[in-house]
């Protein structure tokens, strides 16, 4: 299970676009309000602030993630995989009846347990680095989770970050 959450999570950090903050980033329309915006939270109410400071900590968090990425690339490159080989080596071990088409070697498996524990070590390292571009913005990880799920759910928030960011 470890190998698939691990095997799946690269995949998608090294093909995928960082989706927690470029999917806020891409998808929202510009359009500005300063009024106070209904969030689920105990005074039901987030401040323009707060969305600043939501804001500011997806930029740190893009940069967070773009190192993370860059880093489990290279942890690949090292032990003589490609980012497609790994994945398809974590899915065969997950589901031995996949029909994918390549069977996997011992110098393969070796290689793809060397770059499974880098990349575990990569994840763990940067974790504190993640909630730190959260927590310096003045934001609880509680809170930033929060105002994320509402912005997924309100144009007008969609809208004010996207004037932050």
């Amino acid at each position: 299970m470890k190998r698939k959450i691990a095997g799946v999570f690269v995949g998608a950090l090294l093909f995928l676009p960082i989706a927690s903050a470029q999917s806020y980033a891409e998808s929202l329309n510009s359009t500005t309000t300063t009024q106070m915006i209904s969030l689920p939270k105990s005074d039901g109410l987030a401040s323009p602030l707060e969305l600043q400071q939501f804001a500011q900590a997806i930029k740190q968090l893009r940069k967070v993630e773009m190192e993370t990425q860059k880093k489990m690339a290279e942890a690949l490159k090292e032990e003589g995989l490609t980012p497609p080989r790994f994945q398809e080596i974590g899915q065969r071990q997950d589901n031995p009846d996949s029909p994918l088409t390549a069977d996997i070697s011992a110098k393969e498996q070796q290689q793809f347990d060397k770059a499974l524990a880098k990349i575990n070590q990569i994840q763990q390292d940067a974790s504190p680095k993640q909630n730190r571009a959260v927590t310096f913005q003045g934001l609880t990880l509680e809170r930033f989770n929060q105002i994320g799920r509402a912005i997924e759910q309100n144009p007008t928030l969609k809208r004010q970050l996207r004037d932050n960011l």
